[in-house]
C-alpha cells in the first residue's frame, strides 16, 4: 500500500526569503506519481514538482495587514498524489492520495521581565521606552527606535504551542550566560559561539533560533499555558543585545517582519525609518551575524 512520508511541516522565519520548502515522498510500490496541490493555504501561495514532490509554501504579504507582530500563524495546504502502485495483492492498481501541510509563520521576541543592559545597568524590558539606550556587542550604547508588546493568553498557547516561549536555564550557554533564566520565542536567535562553530561555518559566532537549540541540556520549550507578554526592541540595525548576561538579537526587520506588521505598524516605522523597511523593499539590511538554518544548527548539538 502506498502512502505520503516526508516534510509535512515548515517555518517561515524573521529571515529571507520569505518561504518554507519540503520533500515528500512515497512508501510502497509506486510504478508512477503525479503530485499537485488540491487546496492551496488561505495566507500564502504553494506549489510543488509534479514528479518528485518537492514542495515550497510562499507567503502573501497582502494578506498580513490584521496580524499582530510577534505572534505565531499557522497557514495550511493540501497536496494530491495520483499515480499506479502494486497493490498488496501484487496487482497493479490506481491509487489517489492526499496530505496536509502545516506552516508556522513566526516572530521575534523577549517575554516580558527580561532583563536587558542598557545605559543605566540591567533594567526589566518593560520598563524601557523609545529614547533609551541599551548595549550593543557591536556598536556599544545604542537607542531604542521602537519597542512593542504582544500578550498572550492561556487558550491562545493551548491552541498553537508554537507560541509558547523557550526556556533558556541559567548557565545552560556557559558561565553565567544566562545569569537567570531567560524566556524567548521559539524564533528569537540567540548568540552561539566556541571552537566547534568556528570549525563548522568559518566564523567565530552565529545566530541560532531557540527552538534549535532545544536538545542542547537547559533549553527546552515550555511546557505550560501560562500567559505571555513578548516585547520586541528594533534599533538603527540588527544588533546583539545582553538579555539576562546572555548574547541574543534584536528585532530583525526581514521580510516577513515587514509582512506581519499591522498597518499602523508598518506606518509607524515607515516615518521612523524612511528609507529603509518599506513592504516591497528588500528589509533591514544586513544581519548582525550569519543566521544558521535548522540543518546546520543540529550539526552543533
Amino acid at each position: 500500500m502506498v502512502s505520503i512520508v516526508g516534510t509535512t511541516t515548515g517555518t517561515v522565519t524573521g529571515d529571507p526569503p520569505n518561504e518554507a520548502t519540503g520533500d515528500l515522498e512515497l512508501s510502497g510500490f509506486p510504478l508512477s506519481q503525479n503530485w499537485s496541490i488540491s487546496e492551496q493555504p488561505s495566507l500564502g501561495v504553494a506549489s510543488i514538482d509534479p514528479n518528485t514532490g518537492e514542495w515550497t509554501y510562499t507567503v502573501d504579504p497582502s494578506e498580513y495587514d490584521d496580524i499582530p507582530f510577534g505572534t505565531t500563524v499557522t497557514d495550511t495546504f493540501t497536496v494530491r498524489v495520483t499515480g499506479l502502485e502494486i497493490n498488496d495483492e501484487l496487482e497493479i492498481a490506481p491509487y489517489d492520495l492526499t496530505q496536509e501541510i502545516t506552516i508556522s509563520i513566526e516572530g521575534v521576541c523577549f517575554t516580558e521581565g527580561t532583563l536587558i543592559l542598557t545605559e543605566g545597568g540591567n533594567r526589566r524590558i518593560e520598563t524601557l521606552d523609545v529614547g533609551d539606550k541599551v548595549m550593543t556587542a557591536d556598536h556599544g550604547l545604542q537607542p531604542i527606535r521602537w519597542i512593542e508588546s504582544s500578550a498572550l493568553p492561556p487558550e491562545r498557547l493551548r491552541k498553537n504551542p508554537a507560541m509558547r516561549p523557550v526556556r533558556i536555564k541559567a548557565c545552560s550557554l556557559g558561565q553565567r550566560q544566562p545569569e537567570r533564566d531567560l524566556l524567548v520565542s521559539q524564533q528569537h536567535r540567540i548568540l552561539v559561539s566556541g571552537p566547534k562553530v568556528e570549525l563548522l561555518f568559518g566564523a567565530p559566532e552565529v545566530l541560532i533560533a531557540a527552538k534549535h537549540l532545544c536538545s542542547w541540556p537547559g533549553i527546552e520549550i515550555e511546557a505550560s499555558n501560562d500567559p505571555v507578554e513578548y516585547y520586541h526592541i528594533l534599533l538603527d540595525s540588527h544588533e546583539i543585545l545582553t538579555a539576562e548576561g546572555a548574547l541574543a538579537e534584536s528585532l530583525f526587520l526581514g521580510e516577513e517582519s515587514l509582512y506581519t506588521l499591522s498597518s499602523d505598524a508598518l506606518q509607524e516605522l515607515a516615518a521612523i525609518f524612511p528609507d529603509t523597511p518599506t513592504p516591497n523593499g528588500m528589509g533591514f539590511g544586513r544581519a548582525a551575524r550569519r543566521i544558521l538554518r535548522e540543518f546546520e544548527a543540529r550539526a552543533l548539538a
